[in-house]
């Protein structure tokens, strides 16, 4: 037996012995109940689904998944995951008369796994009490709409008194979150997001993804895989091209959203409409990942994570983020696994390096592929899962029991 084998074991062992006292059954699997509130596309469900893959393959662990609306591309994935995929159809995050039946769904569960902040999902697993609750914050912060705020507060109300383990997967994740919820920095892990490079597997050449966009041999492509909302920034893309003005310079756009028509818009105003491509949403983002030269993701530090960033690291693509990009900074080392730029001329600059050193493009493409792999291998993220599930099974209860939590709650 190696001594990484003796140590998976070693650490496994807290988790065994919690849930045979848990559920009655010595050495039984723990239990493990993944909330979301829907399976749309998007960071969180993308994550959460790829870490479930993984426990699957973790003989102590039992997982499955609660989805509120029973809908989108990650819920029908779900279906051939093997675990079990339960639904509520909640009309609304508001619909109270949904809590006595999520209450029966979640009640057989030795933890609950919470990876957004939902109020009515959270009141039905304070009513389960044998469940073990654990949070993981998957954003950044910015000035939130009021309804976004009030949502937070009802949340942090029950973090405080009813949760038992909490992580962030950044750090930036994890500051941000003590700051929403009021809650000790202390109190939080940082569980990056499991990446599964097997799900990168190509199913086109990038010679015929180009080819399909109408973009020559000789073009130098810059692009982003991203839901087009506001705070992802992605006009910096196209401001970038028409200051670089050169015709083999294309912008790649994969993906849709609220963003896209300003965006369309934007392109055409400055003459780069035949220039800036929107390829709209793909079952297989990998394809068009592998048809760039450069990528780039322009977030804020609403952005936690980024796992469009990682993922086109690990092809070897040269990535870049900005300075005030969140958690994105943290998968880069500066000029050797990708580029961190701190404005719009920076962002110029390096693309125009990029455009003119093959070698530079390749050097930092190896660089960053070698290090995603490594830091955000399955097992290792999937151990830091388990970490936190550890804290929470020896985790003192938050408080003496539900009266606090209402008390607080009707204050808010």
């Amino acid at each position: 037996m190696s001594a990484a084998e003796v140590k998976r074991r070693s650490k496994a062992a807290p988790l065994d012995r919690v849930a045979g006292r848990s559920n009655g059954s010595e050495g039984s699997p723990l239990k493990v109940l993944h909330c979301l509130w829907n399976g749309e596309i998007g960071g969180t469900q993308r994550a959460v689904y790829q870490l479930v893959r993984e426990q699957l393959r973790d003989p102590t662990l039992a997982p499955a998944l609660l989805f509120a609306q029973g809908h989108g591309l990650y819920w029908e994935s779900a279906q051939t995951l093997g675990c079990p995929v339960l639904e509520l159809r909640a009309p609304h995050g508001h619909a109270l008369r949904s809590v006595s039946g999520a209450v029966a769904v979640m009640r057989d569960f030795d933890i609950h796994h919470f990876h957004s902040a939902e109020p009515l999902l959270m009141v039905a697993s304070t009513r389960c009490p044998r469940a073990r609750r654990v949070y993981t914050h998957r954003g950044g912060i910015i000035d939130y709409p009021i309804s976004r705020r009030l949502r937070y507060e009802l949340s942090g109300v029950l973090l405080r008194h009813a949760f038992h383990g909490f992580s962030g997967n950044t750090a930036h994740g994890a500051r941000c979150a003590a700051m929403i919820y009021r809650l000790p920095p202390e109190r939080f892990r940082v569980t990056y997001n499991v990446f599964d490079p097997g799900l990168l597997t190509a199913t086109r050449t990038p010679d015929s993804v180009r080819a399909e966009l109408g973009v020559g041999p000789g073009d130098f492509v810059v692009g982003t895989v991203a839901n087009l909302k506001p705070w992802k920034r992605t006009e910096r893309l196209i401001d970038a091209a028409a200051a670089i003005s050169a015709a083999e310079v294309r912008v790649l756009i994969v993906g849709d959203g609220q963003d896209r028509s300003r965006l369309e818009e934007r392109a055409r105003r400055l003459g780069l409409a035949s220039s800036v491509i929107f390829a709209g949403l793909r079952e297989s983002p990998a394809d068009y990942l592998r048809a760039m030269d450069a990528f780039c993701l322009p977030s804020m530090g609403l952005e936690s994570f980024g796992n469009a960033a990682v993922e086109a690291m690990a092809l070897g693509i040269p990535t870049i983020v900005f300075s005030d990009g969140g958690g994105l900074v943290e998968h880069i080392e500066r000029g050797k696994t990708g580029f961190v730029v701190d404005d719009q001329a920076e962002l110029e600059k390096t693309l125009r390096a990029l455009i003119n050193e093959p070698e530079l493009r390749h050097r930092v493409g190896v660089g960053g592929s070698a290090a995603v792999r490594t830091r955000y291998a399955p097992a290792r993220s999937a151990e830091a899962f388990r970490a936190l599930y550890a804290d929470a099974l020896h985790e003192a209860a938050p408080h003496s029991g539900e009266r606090r939590v209402a008390h607080e709650a009707r204050a808010t």
